[in-house]
């Protein structure tokens, strides 16, 4: 919990949760070849001086063809154009203009009818003279390509424009931001933008059909020449304009708010798994994904809709917030339309995109860059059991509510393994405290801790994972370092603590400080059960390492291993979901391979089979948005909003007895505009798109909180619960974390689990004393 630091620098970037600031609807549309000017600078927190800023536009109701400039209020209005549209027609495009010295935007109207228009402000830059790597310069709109006046981007051809060099814009530039609008294309096809120089990326800016006249707004990094590089993926041949309106200084940002462009890559393409729902939600992985830090304050992208089956509009807006009354990309029945988006990034580091439509609908997310975030006062709130000194305050004394954990500050995420927590800090380095019999805190002694400590050698991690006796910690280069109890090789390099031939070793049996696991390089995340972990590489394959009876790890045999081995057959896995003796693995295209135990039918494959030391794959099931797992069953929620259950207790979701186990999935009954799933020990959840909350399943502490104790056999609302961002349970207390960053709880709370002052369970949520502004929740 805490908050983050604005950024001060002359030039960096302040997001904001999408704001709207103009909407003519409710006064008068712009006339033909008229303004419409609307205030900025001192609006919604928004400095009286803002240098620039960031807005999606949007047309609608126009009543001929035209196009908007934007520029700043008081200043001649420039030879560039940022939406173009014909009658009748709803069109976005993202705007960065700056800000006139009365902090104002002007909007002008090129056409010969009236047009209404709509301006969703999504951040600021701030004013001066930006002189640190990655801080934005605002110019005036300037027209730096215009392939009308000598020949059209050919079919399957490039076009390059010179940036740096040109007027006020220095040779040397690290990204640029333009409006980009193909004019009169002879086929359909699309736009990629790239640095000069470059491999030309799996991306695209700017989709169009026949004889269409599209803009997107572009930020993309500029090559070492000073270009761009725009590559026409088309049967036919089409007209290019470039209209800059700022760059970012070159160097190594470090600053807050700075930018760091990326080659643009593709984090989201729904067309592998299935549409998004009607009224439904599709969240992305931005914060820790493809080299983007966990921690990251804003993301760039270009959201790409297709295939949508009704009329409707797409908001964007950091995963776990309210969402905004604002709109990124509009768009009718089977159109493709794309946009350029700068959204803050949620605590999970997530971006979250919202389906305000009747039908469904396909989405691509391309990211170009992202904003460095400011310093952090996130500490670390913690309460209950502390009999090992796992609340870290200094004391073996448990807590009824909520207290701060002693010296930890600007926390990016914890881990918690039997009774001992971990830390990940912004400076790479990781802390722990409580129980330390095998070593677990990593300091280099079997000593308890009450208060944190820091793990021995490790900086440069980017996230940590932990089991009940064991922490790993994945670093920036791609490797991985593990400690803490090695008696089945949960190490991972290549020793064990017990060995078919040489039995118990001590000298092996577990290490205090980390150490290096070995022949894993390219490692994208971690996951950690019981006593086995699991790399997900970043060329779409798993390795995995540790006690492995019921083949859970994958590698076709029962055998332990020392040593990260393979997982047999798997690639193109996006995510992975484990639990004790299983491991569940989301591929790119929405399907899911499950191996391990299946004494509960739940591998979900139709099999009896007691185990499979294969991936084989869950049957019947596609479109998949994500997984929920727990011992003996799960989750798999679809891109249409609905559920799907497998494994223990699954059968009664279907119609069948309580406690029937299945062995396919089941559609868990009653649900739609699934928002997200969790599931501990029996007991699972769903947080619907409208922020309320759903449970089911075993229910002896009230941990469904529909306030009775009952087994619950189908979903029930919880009680009281709306505004909620996400679900966190241990199967016995159950926690709700809401977008004003307040928390709920219900279920056992025989040692303080509620934080509401007693020791009294709770079959309705109440609220977690003393906590504000929490930005995420870990068990």
């Amino acid at each position: 919990m805490g908050t983050t630091s604005k950024p001060t620098a002359e030039g960096a970037f302040i997001p904001l949760a999408p704001a709207r600031f103009l909407d003519t609807r409710n006064s008068a549309p712009v006339g033909p070849d008229g303004t419409v000017s609307f205030q900025v600078g001192g609006v919604n927190g928004i400095p009286a001086n803002a240098a620039a800023v960031t807005f999606n536009l949007t047309v609608t109701d126009p009543t001929s063809f035209g196009f908007i400039t934007a520029y700043a209020s008081g200043t001649n209005r420039p030879d560039a154009s940022n939406v173009n549209f014909a009658g009748g027609q709803t069109v976005p495009n993202s705007v960065t203009v700056p800000v006139g010295a009365d902090g104002r935007v002007t909007l002008f109207n090129r056409s010969s009818g009236t047009t209404q228009l709509i301006a969703d402000v999504s951040g600021y830059y701030l004013p001066g003279a930006p002189t640190v790597p990655g801080a934005f310069v605002p110019v005036a709109p300037v027209r730096l390509l215009e392939t009308r006046t000598s020949a059209p981007a050919s079919p399957d051809g490039t076009v390059s424009f010179q940036v740096g060099g040109l007027g006020r814009i220095p040779a040397t530039v690290s990204a640029v931001t333009f409006n980009l609008t193909v004019v009169n294309p002879t086929s359909y096809g699309f736009i990629t933008a790239y640095a000069s120089g470059t491999p030309r990326p799996n991306s695209s800016n700017v989709n169009f059909a026949k004889d269409q006249t599209v803009p997107n707004s572009v930020t993309v990094p500029v090559g070492s020449d000073g270009k761009v590089t725009l590559f026409n993926r088309s049967s036919g041949s089409t007209q290019l304009l470039a209209d800059v309106s700022g760059y970012y200084v070159a160097g190594t940002p470090t600053v807050a708010g700075a930018f760091v462009p990326v080659a643009p890559t593709r984090f989201l393409d729904t067309r592998n798994r299935g549409p998004v729902g009607a009224d439904g939600v599709v969240s992305f992985q931005a914060g820790g994904a493809n080299g983007v830090p966990a921690n990251v304050a804003a993301v760039t992208f270009n959201l790409t809709v297709t295939g949508p089956t009704s009329v409707g509009f797409i908001t964007a807006y950091a995963s776990g917030t309210d969402r905004p009354g604002s709109s990124n990309v509009n768009f009718s029945p089977g159109q493709t339309v794309p946009n350029s988006v700068t959204v803050p990034v949620g605590a999970d580091g997530k971006v979250t995109l919202y389906n305000r439509a009747w039908g469904t609908t396909q989405l691509i997310a391309d990211v170009s860059g992202y904003y460095l975030p400011g310093a952090s006062t996130s500490s670390v709130g913690i309460w209950g059991d502390n009999r090992y000194g796992q609340l870290g305050n200094g004391t073996y004394t448990d807590s009824l509510s909520a207290i701060g954990v002693s010296g930890l500050t600007d926390v990016v995420m914890t881990a918690q393994g039997r009774a001992n927590r971990y830390a990940l800090r912004a400076d790479g380095t990781v802390w722990a405290w409580g129980i330390n019999y095998w070593g677990q805190l990593g300091d280099g002694t079997t000593e308890y801790r009450n208060t944190p400590v820091q793990v021995a050698g490790l900086t440069g991690v980017t996230s940590i994972v932990a089991n009940t006796d064991n922490a790993y910690a994945l670093l920036a280069d791609g490797t991985v370092r593990a400690w803490g109890n090695n008696y089945d090789g949960q190490l991972g390099n290549g020793t064990r603590g017990y060995g078919p031939t040489t039995g118990y070793n001590s000298a092996l049996s577990f290490s205090s400080t980390p150490v290096q696991v070995v022949g894993l390089t390219g490692v994208a995340s971690l996951s950690a059960t019981f006593s086995a972990t699991y790399a997900l590489l970043t060329d779409g394959t798993v390795r995995a390492w540790g006690e492995n009876s019921d083949g859970a790890l994958g590698d076709g045999t029962t055998i332990n291993r020392d040593a990260p081995v393979k997982v047999s057959g798997l690639a193109r896995v996006e995510s992975l979901s484990t639990c004790w003796g299983n491991a569940y693995a989301l591929l790119t295209d929405g399907t899911v391979r499950a191996w391990g135990n299946n004494l509960s039918s739940e591998l979900g494959s139709g099999s009896s089979a007691p185990q499979s030391a294969i991936p084989v794959q869950v049957a019947g099931l596609s479109g998949v948005a994500s997984l929920a797992v727990d011992g003996g069953h799960a989750y798999a929620l679809l891109t249409d909003g609905t559920v799907r259950a497998w494994g223990l207790h699954a059968g009664e979701l279907g119609g069948g007895p309580i406690g029937q186990n299945s062995s396919i999935p089941v559609r868990v009954p009653g649900l739609t505009a699934v928002a997200s799933i969790s599931v501990s020990y029996g007991t699972s959840y769903a947080v619907l798109a409208d922020g309320t909350v759903r449970a089911w399943g075993y229910n002896p502490n009230g941990q469904v909180g529909n306030g009775t104790t009952t087994h619950t056999a189908s979903p029930a609302r919880v009680t009281g619960l709306s505004r909620v961002a996400s679900i966190t349970s241990n199967g016995f207390s159950t926690y709700a974390l809401l977008t004003d960053g307040t928390v709920r709880a219900w279920g056992y709370n025989g040692e303080g689990q509620l934080s509401n002052g007693t020791k009294v369970s709770s079959s309705t949520p109440v609220q977690v004393q003393g906590l504000t502004n929490v930005r995420r929740l870990a068990m």
